[in-house]
């Protein structure tokens, strides 16, 4: 069922509107009382990859920092192994 007219009520007065007319808003007209969601499937979808490549370039970054530690580490391991001296038979020499 559809109305012709809309009926505003306030604490003051109540005042009835026979023409529906358009509001303003970001999006261009609206109508009183129609709720649309102004986002296309197209705009959701570029969202969407905007917010997917953000998110791949972080977890980029965050394992290239990860590969750095783990290399750092092993660089550091392997200074250590050398530096320690060995016997003849190849166990660590201690006094």
């Amino acid at each position: 069922m559809r109305t012709r007219h809309l009926q505003l009520v306030t604490h003051e007065h109540s005042v009835t509107i026979k023409n529906k007319s358009d509001v303003l808003s970001p999006f261009g007209p609206v109508r009183a009382g129609l709720t649309t969601s102004q986002t296309t499937p197209e705009v959701q979808l570029m969202e969407l990859l905007n917010s997917l490549e953000s998110v791949v370039d972080n977890l980029n970054f965050k394992s290239f920092t990860v590969y750095d530690t783990l290399v750092t580490a092993m660089e550091g391991v392997r200074v250590a192994l050398l530096a320690t001296p060995t016997d003849a038979a190849g166990t660590n020499e201690t006094a």
